[in-house]
């Protein structure tokens, strides 16, 4: 819990910093998109090469020596003086999030293997409850005048206690190779050879650019197109991670496992109504209530497809769950510097049209799953 919260408060406290950011180094959106595409690429990078730093060194000791690389990075990212001295400082957040996104959900599937969908929906709530309250905390902050930089300082410090917790209350006697590299080798490629991993990449690609378009690119939107203060922004993205908090739980105590697919569709339908209404609202109440729907509707998509597509697939889930991460940190990734450079083309309210229009491509790919499903899906008593 503690690992996803450090690793959410570093990558949500950049987008509320976002607008003060580009006026004190002079950046565009499309250059800030592109910081964050630089860091997903390198969190991309990490996620395949982390099975192996497991099976060498183990998943709590990984985890807590990457919350401390995140914490150099922040700290790094505080002192930045320009816009090319903020890659170095990006590097170390890819690499320290690359390895806790990797492997605090391959974690939870081996100790509830029956019911996966059930506790990673609930673990990943964890994730939105790091970004609510960074985004109220950060945004009540920089309202009142405190630096971008104190606050990326803050941040820093928690993810380096975080990484000193983890690794001083590891159970010793548990660090052990966990596997040669050659099995997680050979897990990963048998994998890839299967059609349907691709389908789910293709899902976790677009699940993972719906959900953030909205956590890295809303905060900005409403100061910069409807002149909202960092508070008030905060508060936007907020509700947006409330109503994922509210929508996790709540899936995890009510949808069985064996549902997750009507869970899936209903939600990307969803999504899709809100999101159209978006771009469209002008009303600053109206675009708070749309941003809880939102956050509500995309819930679901990061831990129940990757629990879904593992109960689909003969295969190793903490391979499946590394590399399907790539799929959804792709989307994530690539969606912010596509919308970036549409902003400054043609405004940032017009890019969010992008949402949309993945979740609708998501509704057929779902459809086109069910239909190669086999006709039987695992009768568990556990709960998404």
């Amino acid at each position: 819990m503690s690992g996803f919260l450090a690793y959410s408060s570093c990558v949500t406290a950049i987008p509320i910093c976002l607008v003060a950011i580009t006026k004190d180094l002079g950046m565009s959106l499309s250059q800030a998109g592109g910081l964050e595409m630089a860091k997903g690429i390198l969190v991309l990078g990490t996620l395949l090469v982390s099975g192996f730093v497991a099976a060498r060194f183990g998943k709590a000791r990984s985890i807590g020596v990457s919350s401390l690389v995140m914490g150099v990075g922040m700290a790094l990212y505080g002192l930045a003086p320009s816009y090319g001295a903020l890659f170095l400082a990006v590097a170390l957040l890819g690499f320290g999030g690359g390895v806790i996104e990797a492997l605090i959900n391959p974690l939870v599937q081996e100790l509830h293997p029956d019911d996966s969908g059930r506790y990673l929906n609930l673990i990943n709530a964890f994730w939105s409850v790091g970004v609510l309250a960074t985004m109220l905390g950060t945004g009540e902050a920089l309202t009142q005048l405190v630096s971008w930089r104190t606050v990326m300082f803050s941040l820093g410090g928690f993810c380096f206690l975080t990484g000193v917790v983890f690794l001083a209350l590891r159970e010793k006697g548990r660090i052990r190779e966990e596997g040669e590299l050659s099995a997680v080798f050979a897990h990963k490629w048998k994998i890839l050879r299967q059609r349907r991993f691709w389908l789910f990449t293709a899902l976790m690609f677009l699940g993972g650019a719906a959900e953030g378009a909205f956590t890295y690119w809303s905060a900005s939107l409403l100061q910069l197109e409807h002149g909202a203060a960092p508070r008030a922004a905060g508060i936007g993205v907020a509700l947006f991670a409330g109503g994922m908090i509210v929508a996790r739980l709540l899936w995890g105590w009510l949808i069985p496992q064996a549902r997750l697919w009507h869970l899936l569709l209903a939600s990307a339908l969803g999504g899709l109504l809100v999101s159209v209404a978006f771009p469209l609202t002008d009303s600053m109440w109206a675009l708070y209530l749309n941003l809880f729907f939102a956050g509500i509707s995309m819930a679901c998509f990061w831990p129940t497809l990757q629990s879904y597509a593992v109960d689909r697939m003969e295969c190793d889930p903490t391979s499946a769950f590394i590399l399907l991460s790539c799929g959804g940190i792709a989307g994530f990734a690539s969606v912010t510097w596509t919308m970036g450079l549409v902003g400054d083309w043609v405004g940032l309210r017009a890019s969010f049209w992008i949402v949309p229009s993945y979740l609708g491509i998501m509704v057929l790919l779902l459809c086109v799953e069910r239909g190669r499903s086999p006709a039987s899906l695992p009768q568990s008593g556990g709960e998404a």
